[in-house]
């Protein structure tokens, strides 16, 4: 008989409402606690995002679906088990909670994950929503709309995609991103399509990091960062999250954006970028 080891998993929920309590398994995290880190560790998100949807019309599900690649990044660097979990949990705040952990036994972890993902994240087999009438979610039509404008500008290609904070920041498994940005002389500009409607967190969290991520950049390069936030035109301002949220961007000098908004300052930049080569 093969040896059994000893494994931990704990299942990542998404809470969209912290006050209800209500939750979704989304993700499990399957390792092998050692002394000196992980000898097996991996993580799976759930390939069935409905019940998400049902819990939370106006989920991100690509926010969501991005999360396995972060989770994935940390779990390379051999670390405590509760010191990982601690980071996470602090990153994801409260829209995404992390459950207690269980422990199990199997002799090949890989074949265990599948079985425990399939008792915690698949739910019965439904019939398959046809993609053409997926409705995205808030943070890819910002998205679709700042790359639209860009685009018919003739700025997107001249800029960066996908830009990654650790690269300034020099920490590992940094999770800011930012969706484009450009640069003209001594200023780089970056863009990002900021959902508020369903959570405000990852707002939160993008104004209080970026004057630390524009210190690194002008350390780094000698380049002054500036920020747009992108959010979506039909926000309820009076909401008192969303309205925080949008103070705190003000407070740390990110500017804020409409998606309507995109097609006049796409062609700014462009006339800024035409200026700067001639």
């Amino acid at each position: 008989m093969a040896d059994l080891k000893q494994l931990e998993f704990c299942l990542l929920r998404y809470v969209p409402n912290v006050v209800r309590g209500e939750f979704v398994n989304i993700g499990l995290l399957l390792f092998e606690p050692q002394p000196d880190g992980f000898g097996f560790a991996d993580v799976r998100m759930t390939s069935d995002w409905r019940r998400a949807t049902c819990l939370d019309g106006e989920v991100d599900i690509e926010v969501l679906q991005a999360l396995e690649a972060d989770v994935r990044t940390r779990l390379q660097h051999p670390q405590d088990v509760a010191s990982l979990l601690h980071k996470l949990e602090d990153s994801f705040a409260n829209l995404i909670q992390i459950s207690p952990r269980k422990v199990c036994l199997a002799a090949e972890p890989t074949r265990e994950l599948e079985t425990l993902c399939s008792v915690y994240l698949e739910g019965p087999q439904l019939e398959a929503l046809p993609v053409a009438n997926r409705q995205k979610g808030e943070r890819a039509v910002i998205l679709a709309q700042i790359k639209d404008a860009f685009t018919r500008a003739g700025v997107w290609a001249l800029g960066m995609e996908h830009i990654s904070a650790a690269k300034y920041t020099k920490k590992k498994g940094d999770p800011i991103f930012f969706d484009f940005g450009y640069v003209v002389g001594t200023d780089v500009k970056f863009f990002q399509a900021v959902p508020l409607k369903a959570s405000t967190t990852h707002a939160v969290n993008l104004a209080y990091r970026f004057p630390e991520i524009a210190d690194r950049i002008f350390a780094e390069t000698h380049a002054s960062a500036q920020l747009t936030a992108v959010v979506a035109d039909d926000l309820d301002r009076t909401n008192p999250e969303i309205e925080f949220a949008l103070r705190e961007f003000k407070e740390k000098h990110v500017q804020v954006a409409t998606a309507s908004d995109m097609p006049s300052i796409a062609d700014r930049a462009r006339q800024e970028l035409n200026a700067w080569r001639r």
